[in-house]
């Protein structure tokens, strides 16, 4: 790993000491938009917005919390800082922290922690990607056998009226998903529905592996396209 992924490292488990420390004292709120916002949600996004600036002059910061600022001379980064906070609120361990860099070429380093089951989840645009500081080998493409565990849930697949193979699997947090689907523990992943913050990390780990990004109708996912505070109205899948 290079010297900068090394950094962001260094930032991501500070946040994930943060977050397991604050976990015992969480208190909950409900947004307006009918979803659920811990304290601690807000407290890592804050640390974000502070740290990650100061280390990459440049850059500017697009959030869940706290909203979506300009992309910086040097990139925009993209945080999450508490996925699955309804896992996270009521004590399931499925839920994590996404840091990425996006440039307007498209996205440059990735971050991902899931603090309670101990693993992280690092990428840097053409170097690989990294699960526990082990690269991860590349994806071999082959058939999904109808045993085989996918990412998916009732609302896509009825979106894309069409047969999915494998057993349906979702943990109720898109990092989990989807790191888990990096790892091939989920042969592959459907989803639709999020913000570029949500997925980011995640899309360049699959990218470094050699894992396909598409949409169902076939197109490419372009990243580069979703830079802007905008929902991914299609359904797109990994793997």
């Amino acid at each position: 790993m290079t010297p900068e992924l090394r950094r962001l490292q260094t930032i991501l488990r500070e946040c994930s000491q943060l977050a397991l420390d604050a976990k015992a004292t969480r208190t909950m709120e409900i947004k307006p938009d009918g979803s659920i916002v811990t304290n601690v949600d807000r407290l890592i996004e804050k640390y974000l917005r502070e740290k990650l600036p100061l280390e990459w002059k440049g850059t500017n910061v697009w959030g869940e919390e706290y909203g979506c600022e300009p992309m910086g001379a040097n990139g925009l980064w993209l945080v999450d800082p508490i996925d699955g906070t309804s896992n996270f609120a009521y004590g399931n361990p499925l839920w994590g922290i996404s840091i990425a860099l996006a440039q307007p070429d498209g996205i440059q380093l990735g971050a991902i922690a899931l603090p309670e089951l101990n693993i992280e989840l690092l990428s840097e645009r053409g170097r690989g990607a990294y699960w526990n500081d082990e690269r991860l080998p590349q994806w071999e493409s082959k058939p999904i056998l109808h045993h085989e565990l996918i990412s998916c849930n009732d609302r896509i697949m009825k979106l894309m009226n069409i047969k999915v193979e494998g057993k349906s699997r979702l943990c109720g947090a898109f990092v989990i998903d989807g790191s888990f689907t990096v790892k091939q523990w989920f042969r592959a992943m459907y989803s639709g529905g999020e913000k570029l913050y949500d997925i980011a990390a995640v899309v360049l780990a699959a990218r470094e592996t050699g894992m396909p990004i598409n949409y169902a109708n076939g197109d490419v996912f372009d990243e580069t396209k979703l830079l802007k505070d905008i929902y991914i109205h299609q359904t797109w899948k990994i793997g």
